[in-house]
């Protein structure tokens, strides 16, 4: 019988009514985290985007000096067979084209030097280099004994990629040279040392 009671009286409808309040008021409640929950994520995703750049393809540069025609790494023939005297004297002068090309793929400068492989002989010449094929006119620059390392003073000198640049270089005894009793012998090493411009 108390159940009964329980079940119908004023409390239990009061009871009924303030459960069924509280629980269409936590019910908005949650609706309302909801709404906003997706609200602020749909807020997030207006708000970040992603975009990428690529660049074009890097491939290395490659600096590659030759010389002689037809161009060479090193010692082309027609250069030490034009150069040479096998029996110099005072007052001789010997000269050969020397051609130097870009064979890179970057343009550069390059500088020129020149030694004596023996300081007997060496000191004994001088050297000049002109801009054409042939050597007259004008010297760029002459180094006057050639038993040590010396540079000539017109350098550095630019190629771009694929061109020339025409020299003729010279060997001079000059006249008055006191050449030894017991003769002297060498040969003539000009460098061509290339750098990036």
């Amino acid at each position: 019988m108390a159940r009964h009671k329980d079940t119908v009286g004023f409390a239990a409808v009061l009871r009924r009514v303030g459960t069924a309040l509280i629980s269409a008021r936590a019910r908005a409640i949650m609706s309302i985290g909801i709404v906003l929950g997706l609200g602020a994520v749909g807020t997030l995703a207006a708000w970040s985007d992603t975009a990428t750049a690529t660049s074009g393809v890097f491939t290395t540069g490659r600096i590659d000096i030759k010389v002689g025609n037809p161009a060479e790494d090193n010692n082309p023939a027609a250069f030490s067979t034009a150069l040479t005297n096998t029996a110099i004297i005072p007052g001789n002068v010997v000269s050969a084209p020397l051609l130097v090309s870009n064979s890179g793929t970057v343009p550069f400068s390059y500088t020129l030097s020149v030694l004596a492989s023996n300081t007997g002989i060496g000191t004994l010449l001088n050297s000049s280099v002109f801009a054409a094929a042939t050597c007259g006119g004008t010297a760029l620059s002459t180094v006057t004994g050639l038993g040590t390392s010396k540079s000539f003073t017109s350098f550095p000198r630019s190629i771009a990629v694929g061109a020339t640049d025409q020299l003729c270089i010279s060997v001079t005894m000059p006249a008055g040279t006191a050449v030894p009793a017991l003769g002297a012998t060498g040969t003539v090493v000009y460098t061509l040392q290339a750098t990036s411009s």
